[in-house]
């Protein structure tokens, strides 16, 4: 769900124009109206509007941008450059290519047209867009977009991948404890009792354990289902998805991880749009959305206040805790030589590389952990089998 806001704005040659734009906030939707080159006369809310739209992968995201991107430099014109994506597009982008071709037969900007498509496009790409129709080159702007896009795609498969082994690992001892706690031990359990035979301490502890799990079970399900169901709805709201947020990022090693990688999309994000030529109040807020986090993004929120009163970048963040500290030393040597947009692609990569390092070592940690715990788990059951076994007496 989007705000929707009415505005009325001067162009440069002093034409009237008036429209609709899609903004989260009264601010957010001004930005995106000066970021078309208006002089704003008026802007006011005209209601919320509930879109649909396709989910698009990063990684069919980052490779339709780059084909487009590579069309483009060619010297092709944009309808043109649309024309030949449409045989060389991802199936993801299929949805919404007709759209795309449509809305520029009649005029609109590309950018405009991204953000108007059924499939779920970015905000940040769509800035990195409308700041290279701006002035800066569309084509070498898409090839920045889709740099970044790739860069996101590239992280959400090491942490898939890294986290895959411990996941099988998980799912094959939850299953080998289950058989044999509901299974096995209650067969050998079942027989003893028909030898009239008693049951080993051990065995005993075993079974009640598992008779209290089975017990549980289903009340366990439908208050997990419930309060799934709570915090889902909670979560959707904008207040509750930035407590949720902000009760993660002091946690040591998921709120480290979540700082570290927000930290970096923001910071690639800033790079590429301050590259671009977008002016830094309008850059953070296209960056703040690209955090992935709702309490960052409102810190970011703050700082670009802070920055329209006055303050410098590295001022405003470092007084809000939006980014980490490393980032900030570095933004303020890049405001010190000149070459913030630089000192902010820096900081992107150390960011990432450190949120890698913690990730790849918790993986490192997690496994021998899991193996250890379903390794105590069995040789516990396996004890209390062997304790069955051992227990049978003929009788006398």
């Amino acid at each position: 769900m989007s705000n929707v806001f009415a505005y009325q704005g001067l162009s440069h040659d002093g034409v009237l124009e008036r429209g609709m734009v899609d903004a989260a906030s009264d601010d957010d939707a001004r930005v995106v109206v000066a970021a078309r080159g208006l002089l704003i006369v008026w802007i006011n809310a005209h209601g919320t509007r509930r879109e649909h739209r396709e989910p698009l992968s990063a990684a069919d995201l980052a490779l339709g941008l780059r084909i487009l991107a590579d069309l483009l430099e060619a010297g092709l014109p944009v309808s043109r450059a649309l024309g030949a994506f449409h045989d060389l597009a991802p199936k993801g982008w299929h949805p919404a290519l007709p759209g795309l071709r449509q809305s520029i037969r009649e005029g609109r900007s590309l950018a405009t047209a991204l953000a108007e498509a059924p499939v779920d496009i970015p905000p940040l790409v769509v800035g990195i867009v409308r700041a290279g129709e701006a002035g800066a080159g569309i084509g070498p702007a898409i090839r920045r977009a889709a740099e970044l896009t790739e860069a996101a795609a590239d992280t959400q498969a090491a942490i898939r991948s890294a986290l895959a082994y411990p996941a099988i690992v998980a799912m094959a001892g939850a299953l080998a404890v289950t058989i044999l706690i509901t299974v096995v031990l209650p067969r050998f359990a079942k027989i003893l009792a028909d030898l009239g035979q008693q049951l080993p301490a051990s065995t005993r502890l075993v079974l009640e354990i598992s008779h209290a799990a089975h017990a549980a079970l289903v009340p366990a399900t439908i208050g997990g289902c419930v309060i799934a169901a709570v915090w889902r709805a909670w979560t959707q709201t904008d207040a509750g998805k930035r407590q949720w947020h902000g009760l993660l990022l002091p946690l040591p090693v998921l709120g480290e991880v979540r700082r570290g990688a927000a930290t970096a999309r923001v910071a690639h994000a800033l790079s590429a749009l301050l590259e671009s030529g977008v002016p830094i109040a309008t850059s953070l807020v296209y960056a703040a959305r690209a955090s992935g986090d709702a309490d960052i993004l409102a810190r970011l929120s703050v700082a670009r206040e802070r920055i329209v009163g006055g303050q410098t970048l590295s001022a405003a963040l470092q007084g809000t805790s939006a980014v980490s500290s490393t980032t900030i030393n570095l933004i303020r040597a890049g405001e010190e030589s000149g070459r913030v947009s630089a000192m902010l692609a820096h900081a992107a990569t150390i960011e990432q590389k450190r949120v890698d390092r913690i990730v790849k070592t918790a993986v490192r940690m997690l496994e021998p952990i899991l193996l250890l715990l379903f390794a105590n788990v069995v040789a516990l059951v396996a004890a209390s089998l062997l304790q069955a076994i051992y227990s049978v007496r003929p009788s006398a």
